[in-house]
């Protein structure tokens, strides 16, 4: 498998993107993270705290634990998470305030549509409107050039002046870029990753946990979390 990896490394090897991965290396990545999670290794801890200010979240501010979500809109197993994991963690621990959910955007870069996606999300926040536009970007994700960011948020209830407004103030897209910035400080390359913890303020630390996890594993780990004492 090793050796498979090298030769596809070689043979997508070209234009470097922003981060100095090539687009093959990143997918190559990507793929070899999300076929990581299946094993039984041990997740990280994050012991930097990410800051949280200003992120859309889910769910009691007060709730014990956080699981903080870095997700590409454009990515296959973020929708899977979405689809399948998403609407329970959200039925038996968000909506009975055991869990905040916060999201993070990583748009990878050689997903074509990732960022303009994010900068929608994030645009609608100022209608109170992010998590429908949210679903409704994972419900679309397959038709992304056949109908476009936009079309899908206007479909949302998102107004295209709106839009246009926020793309030109540029906020949506400084938020993008702080949530890159710490990715790239705490190493969190693979979409989804999840920090799973408890937080203090804005303040959050916890564990890292790369790619999709069946239910059952990933409650295991909130329940874990919910067991292990807080630090006082």
């Amino acid at each position: 498998m090793k050796a498979i990896l090298r030769q596809a490394l070689i043979l997508t090897s070209g234009v470097l993107i922003g981060s100095g991965i090539t687009l093959g290396a990143q997918a190559i990545r990507e793929h070899s993270r999300q076929q990581a999670q299946s094993k039984s290794e041990s997740p990280k801890a994050i012991t930097i705290p990410l800051s949280l200010r200003g992120d859309p979240r889910l769910g009691n501010a007060n709730a014990p634990i956080t699981i903080v979500e870095f997700s590409d809109f454009q990515c296959p197993y973020c929708k899977r998470f979405h689809d399948a994991v998403l609407p329970t963690l959200k039925k038996e621990y968000i909506d009975t305030g055991l869990v905040r959910f916060v999201h993070k955007d990583l748009p990878l870069p050689y997903h074509k549509y990732a960022r303009e996606a994010a900068v929608a999300a994030r645009c609608s926040a100022s209608q109170d409107q992010y998590w429908k536009v949210y679903t409704a970007l994972f419900d679309n994700q397959d038709c992304f050039g056949c109908k476009g960011i936009n079309a899908i948020a206007n479909n949302a209830g998102i107004s295209s002046n709106l839009l246009k407004t926020c793309n030109k103030v540029g906020s949506a897209s400084k938020a993008i870029n702080v949530n890159l910035s710490e990715s790239q400080l705490q190493d969190i390359r693979a979409t989804p990753s999840f920090v799973i913890g408890r937080s203090q303020g804005d303040n959050h630390t916890g564990l890292l946990v790369e790619g999709v996890r069946p239910w059952p594993q990933f409650k295991a780990l909130i329940e874990t979390t919910l067991r292990r004492r807080p630090l006082s």
